[in-house]
C-alpha cells in the first residue's frame, strides 16, 4: 500500500485489509515522503497489528517507486495491491488467492470495482479487464492492451520480479504498462465483481496527469501491436516522436478524444461530490467532443442492469474502522 499525504483515508483504507476473511496475511504500507501525518497513523497502526509492516521513504518518489519498495519487501509469494484511500471487499483476497492458486496459468487477477465517494455512497461500477482466458486471447490477437483496475491487482511475486515490477519512469498509466508486460507470461483477467471501492475525488494522480496518461494508453498499444507484428521494440521517447510528426487531423481527432474522456471522469467527480453545475458543465463538454463514448460509459458504469446491481451491493461494515 503506497501512501502520499493519505491521512483523511488511510484507517479505512487499512481497516479494509485488517479485516479481510483470509487473515494469514502481510500488509507493507510504503509511506512515500508524506508531509501530514500519515506516517504517525502508520506507526499507530502498526503498534495495534503486527501484521502491518510500515516503510518509510525519506522523500517523495512516485506511487511506482513506493510500490516497487513495498514488494520488494514481501515475504509471501503472492502479492496484492491496495491504494491508500480505497476500500476493499472483505472476501477480495480469499476469492483472490483461490483462483491464483487453482490457475499457475494466471499472471495477473483482478477484479471489477464500484466508484464511490467520501460518503461512501456507490456511484458506478468499473467493468475493467477481460474475464475469461478466451476474452483475454482474443485481445492479445486484435493487438490490445490488457489489464485489470489497478487497485485489485494480485499476482505471483515471483513474476513481478521477473518483469521488473513497474516502471518508475512513468507518472501514471503505469498499471497499463505493467499489466501489458505480464501478459507476455500469462493470462491477466478479472473477476467480474466489484471487490474494491474506488475513491473519487480532485486530487487523485489519474486526473493531475490525465493527458500525460492518455499518451501513455496509446503508446502501450502501439508497442502491443508492434510486437504482434514481430517488429522491433519502441521506446515511449520513439512513440511520443511518432506522435509529433502526424498530421494535424490526426492529433485534432486524438485530442478531442482525450478532451471527452477527461470532461467525462470530471463530471463523474463533480457527480460524486454534488456538484451538480460543475457536473452538467462536464458532461456537456463531454458530449459535444464525443457522445458515442459519454453513451457507452454511461450505460456501462451507472444505467445498466450490471451497474445497477452493484449499486445495491453491500459495503464492508463501519467495524473495519479499527482505531
Amino acid at each position: 500500500m503506497p501512501a502520499y499525504n493519505a491521512m483523511p483515508y488511510l484507517e479505512r483504507a487499512v481497516g479494509s485489509i485488517l479485516d479481510q476473511t483470509l487473515t494469514d496475511l502481510e500488509l507493507i504500507i510504503v509511506d512515500d515522503g508524506s508531509t501530514d501525518r500519515t506516517w504517525e497513523i502508520v506507526e499507530e497502526l502498526a503498534a495495534g497489528d503486527a501484521r502491518i509492516r510500515p516503510i518509510r521513504s525519506a522523500q517523495n518518489e512516485g506511487e511506482a517507486v513506493a510500490f516497487n519498495k513495498g514488494a520488494a519487501a514481501a515475504r509471501a509469494p503472492i502479492i496484492g495491491r491496495m491504494d491508500s484511500d480505497d476500500i476493499s471487499m472483505p472476501d477480495r483476497f480469499e476469492k483472490q488467492l483461490a483462483e491464483l492458486l487453482g490457475d499457475p496459468d494466471l499472471a495477473v487477477l483482478g477484479s471489477f470495482a464500484s466508484h464511490t465517494n467520501d460518503r461512501e455512497e456507490i456511484l458506478s461500477l468499473s467493468r475493467t479487464g477481460p474475464t475469461s482466458t478466451q476474452e483475454f486471447n482474443k485481445m492479445r490477437e486484435r493487438g490490445e492492451p490488457t489489464m485489470v483496475f489497478g487497485g485489485t491487482a494480485a499476482y505471483r511475486k515471483e513474476l513481478f520480479e521477473l518483469v521488473g515490477g513497474y516502471d518508475s519512469g512513468l507518472s501514471t498509466a503505469a498499471d497499463l504498462d505493467f499489466c501489458d508486460r505480464m501478459a507476455d507470461h500469462g493470462v491477466v483477467r478479472a473477476i467480474p465483481e466489484p471487490l474494491l471501492l474506488y475513491r473519487v475525488h480532485h486530487s487523485s494522480n489519474v486526473m493531475r496527469r490525465f493527458f500525460d496518461g492518455r499518451r501513455t494508453h496509446r503508446y502501450v498499444r502501439a508497442r502491443r501491436a508492434a510486437a504482434n507484428r514481430g517488429d522491433a521494440p519502441i521506446s515511449r521517447d520513439d512513440y511520443i516522436r511518432w506522435e509529433h510528426e502526424q498530421s494535424l487531423l490526426w492529433r485534432f481527432r486524438t485530442r478531442q478524444d482525450d478532451v471527452a474522456q477527461y470532461h467525462y471522469r470530471a463530471a463523474g467527480i463533480a457527480f460524486a461530490n454534488r456538484h451538480r453545475s460543475s457536473m452538467v458543465f462536464h458532461i456537456g463538454v463531454a458530449v459535444v467532443a464525443d457522445p458515442s463514448h459519454v453513451l457507452k460509459r454511461l450505460w456501462s458504469q451507472r444505467l445498466g442492469p450490471a451497474a445497477r446491481r452493484a449499486r445495491r451491493g453491500s459495503l464492508p461494515g463501519e467495524d473495519s474502522l479499527r482505531r
